[in-house]
């Protein structure tokens, strides 16, 4: 039988020289030492020899074995390298050479829009945050002083969760997609160390009756301070230099009061609309993104409420903050003269190709 394992070695050596695929070396492997391989005809008679010949045997059949998976295995690892080598010589590029392609493609306006404002907001010392587009109340509406029970929650026509999912889930856990990018504020005052100057722009959704002005899947980017001594004078000063550095030096802000539940006091505030350079017409028209009024409402802002500091676990007797919101698409609009933010996300190459 020792004899048997010898010739079953020469055999195999023999034959691995023709194998050049890993198809073939599988074969090869199943037809010497497979389930009905070569090795196990031989070993077939182990049981019928003395024990001190299986003691001999069985160990070097066992050597045999490993010699013919691990030969197998090594040439396996040749074809392949073989085939990339191959493959390096009959399909090799200079990577360095210059190719002429067409339709090289571009940002879209209201990522340029997003980028312009992101680099305003970076240049007076604001950092950029992000955050999940799927939340739950607790995050987008209860810690912004929005309970389930507020009046406010009206104004945000919100995009729920399936009930497959919501139905098992308590007040408060429930999952919508995201009203506002408010909700990375809070995460951020409740994880961070104060002081807070941050940016947070990104995607939202709102169930509203498209037109000029608004979208139900729209681009939004909102701001927070928090700091000692931080007042609504800081705010103005904020808002009015970003809108100037956005839109033009020419560009007026006027600030209106307004309720927001997450800011007191707290403002919308208008801007010079740039479409009809503030006169309400555009031509013998009149302007449909002012509405004929010269002013253009992009953002509200405020003055933290107390609660939503309080929420978040900051003392409102030692520290104040403001936050602003705008949306990117009306920035947009107003950035590059286009008259209703709609046009945006109809796939219009002859708008979208001239930027």
């Amino acid at each position: 039988m020792k004899e048997k394992l010898v010739q079953l070695k020469k055999d195999f050596e023999e034959k691995l020289q023709s194998i050049h695929t890993i198809e073939s070396a599988d074969e090869l492997e199943k037809q010497f030492i497979g389930k009905a391989g070569a090795l196990k005809e031989i070993l077939k008679w182990l049981k019928d020899l003395p024990v001190e010949d299986k003691k001999i045997i069985g160990p070097e059949a066992n050597t045999l074995k490993l010699f013919i998976e691990d030969t197998i295995a090594h040439k396996k690892e040749m074809i392949v390298d073989a085939s990339y080598s191959e493959l390096a010589s009959t399909e090799a590029i200079d990577v360095t050479l210059e190719f002429p392609s067409k339709n090289k493609g571009h940002k879209h306006p209201i990522s340029i829009a997003s980028s312009l404002l992101e680099e305003i907001f970076i240049s007076l010392w604001f950092k950029i945050k992000d955050g999940p587009q799927i939340e739950t109340e607790t995050f987008n509406f209860d810690k912004l002083n929005i309970p389930d029970n507020h009046p406010a929650r009206d104004v945000w026509d919100t995009f729920w969760i399936s009930d497959d999912i919501n139905d098992q889930r308590e007040s408060g856990d429930k999952y919508l997609l995201r009203t506002h990018t408010s909700p990375v504020q809070i995460r951020t005052m409740m994880s961070e160390e104060l002081p807070i100057k941050i940016i947070v722009p990104g995607r939202v959704f709102r169930y509203e009756q498209e037109d000029a002005r608004h979208t139900s899947n729209f681009y939004q980017l909102e701001g927070l301070v928090v700091w000692e001594g931080v007042t609504f004078g800081d705010l103005k000063g904020t808002i009015d230099t970003a809108m100037k550095k956005l839109l033009g030096d020419k560009t007026n802000t006027r600030f209106r009061p307004s309720i927001f539940p997450f800011t007191e006091p707290s403002a919308e505030v208008d801007v010079s609309c740039t479409i009809c350079s503030g006169s309400g017409e555009t031509g013998a028209k009149r302007c449909g993104m002012c509405s004929w009024t010269g002013w253009v409402e992009l953002l509200g802002c405020g003055m933290v409420h107390p609660k939503v500091l309080e929420g978040c676990n900051i003392d409102p007797e030692k520290y104040s903050g403001f936050a602003f919101g705008m949306g990117i698409d009306r920035i947009a609009a107003q950035r590059f003269w286009v008259s209703s933010s709609r046009m945006f996300y109809q796939s219009k190459l002859k708008l979208n190709e001239q930027f």
